[in-house]
């Protein structure tokens, strides 16, 4: 399934550096790049973004969604490439877009949705999702935004879903062995009883005779 492509204004920010990039944040503006083959001949660029308005987009995005990037009176249809955060507050400290040739394929990851309800989970199962998303190659404007894995069709413990049981978009590739497990069930783990060496043996049984040994003596009393 494709969204809608959204937009983003930027505006170019001429000064790089540490000291300007905390000058934006605190006005604030995240700091970023435009770089791509899409850019066709203009150069790579460095742009500011309004922080909230770069949050609100974001939310609505996935990784594999194209955003128009605005600059001026000219627009990029770019991928989101790489967010640095702030590890303690979250905070987007720079951000990278890509901007890809339209007419070449590109390789991005896409998020697996799980729908469904795996009949081997309601007997008591544990599901394993072995993924939780998967890089596909296609060109920009086929990228889906998710791709959609049903779990109705794991009936039993020996029922498997794999790669080539997802139902792709046209055009669209999955970079991954076609064989590759992505979901599946198993038995709920037991724990067992630890085995007791012949050491533990001996003294578990020498106790055990020793207490039936006093149990008798106080039955002859």
């Amino acid at each position: 399934m494709k969204k809608e492509v959204v937009s983003l204004q930027v505006e170019a920010r001429e000064q790089a550096g540490s000291k300007q990039s905390i000058l934006l944040r605190k006005s604030g503006f995240v700091p970023g790049v435009l770089y791509g083959s899409g850019l066709g001949k203009d150069k790579p660029a460095l742009i500011k973004v309004n922080a909230l308005e770069l949050n609100k987009v974001l939310a609505e995005v996935e990784e594999s969604t194209l955003i128009n990037i605005i600059i001026g009176k000219k627009s990029y249809p770019s991928l989101v490439k790489d967010i640095h955060r702030n590890s303690l507050k979250s905070e987007i400290l720079s951000i990278d877009f890509f901007a890809p040739d339209l007419n070449e394929e590109v390789e991005a990851p896409v998020v697996l949705e799980f729908e469904g309800v795996s009949p081997s989970e309601k007997e008591g199962n544990t599901l394993i999702k072995a993924y939780q998303e998967v890089e596909v190659s296609a060109f920009p404007r086929d990228l889906p935004e998710h791709l959609v894995v049903d779990l109705s069709t794991l009936v039993t413990v020996d029922d498997v879903i794999r790669v080539s049981d997802i139902v792709l978009p046209k055009g669209v590739t999955i970079l991954l062995d076609p064989e590759e497990i992505i979901a599946m069930t198993e038995e709920p783990q037991t724990e067992e009883e630890p085995e007791l060496s012949k050491e533990e043996l001996d003294a578990l049984e020498k106790a055990q005779a020793e207490s039936n040994s006093k149990s008798k003596d106080t039955e002859t009393e």
